[in-house]
């Protein structure tokens, strides 16, 4: 989904920023939490026009308080008008893990275009990821979804401001929107580049359904019930898919790491600490305070 400002507030105190670079690339990660030791260290990796502070603004200052943390800023890999491809982000996250984790598995959490990323990574390098968290991911674009991106790209290339609306009105669910006025919600300017551009055109032909069955780790699969971005179909396919995986759902559009931020933490958080407090093939139940 696309970034947003939402104005979530200031990250958390003590965190660290650093830079790495990937082929030829800088590529920005953030750190907090270092002395909670306790759990895996959660590296977080955010969706399509993303970054830490516009999809995990809300997320990592909550999780950092148990958890170690750490997330990336995904940088533009390739040259204007390239493929980009899901090994060029894969190897920018595999980068970050390295220099911050070593040896030492991970959970990795993917959010929309970041679920199919980590998914991947997950399937093809089981020893970096003890816990897997997808959030609004899927397996394999549908026709559903190649509508949504056909008319985007038209609205694109056409210079339409109103994209910011589309994509507003795709990306948050009905219940959410029910409340807010188009002045609150198109506050928020979104950002369009090359780099957007070549992640909108891979989410358009994603299909790594023969890849997401041979998955290990320990899952957690989290659904928006009002999604209609990244329908909830996707996930529960995601969840008969993986053998260790459980499925939760919450009360969101695709959005919904700003809808339920405090929910989906939540449910990270638990999971994080004991991951195997539901079993295979359990569907979390709905968290009530």
């Amino acid at each position: 989904m696309k970034d947003m400002d939402t104005t979530p507030p200031a990250m958390a105190v003590g965190i660290e920023t650093r830079q790495i670079e990937v082929n030829g690339v800088a590529v920005t990660y953030h750190e907090a939490g270092q002395a909670h030791t306790g759990t895996r260290p959660i590296v977080l990796v955010h969706g399509s026009s993303g970054s830490t502070m516009g999809h995990f603004g809300f997320m990592f200052p909550m999780l950092a308080v148990r958890h170690r943390v750490i997330s990336l800023d995904l940088a533009m890999p390739v040259e204007p008008g390239d493929r980009l491809e899901l090994d060029h982000i894969e190897a920018q996250v595999l980068a970050v893990i390295d220099a911050t984790c070593g040896a030492t598995p991970v959970t990795l959490l993917g959010f929309s275009l970041g679920a199919v990323v980590t998914a991947f990574l997950a399937a093809r390098h089981p020893e970096k990821v003890e816990n897997l968290v997808l959030m609004a991911g899927w397996a394999k674009t549908d026709t559903m979804m190649t509508f949504f991106n056909r008319t985007w790209f038209a609205l694109r290339r056409a210079g339409v401001e109103e994209i910011n609306d589309y994509t507003i009105y795709a990306a948050f669910g009905a219940p959410f929107l029910a409340d807010k006025t188009v002045e609150m919600m198109a506050a928020g300017a979104m950002p369009l580049d090359a780099f957007v551009d070549a992640q909108m055109e891979l989410n358009a032909r994603i299909d790594i359904s023969d890849l997401v069955p041979t998955i290990r780790a320990r899952t957690l699969i989290i659904a928006g019930t009002h999604d209609t971005m990244v329908a909830p179909h996707h996930c529960r396919a995601l969840f008969g898919m993986i053998d260790d995986a459980r499925y939760a759902e919450v009360g969101s559009g695709h959005a919904m790491v700003f809808e339920r931020a405090a929910e989906v933490t939540r449910l990270v958080d638990r999971f994080n600490l004991n991951p195997d407090e539901y079993a295979a093939g359990d569907t979390i139940p709905e968290i009530n305070p």
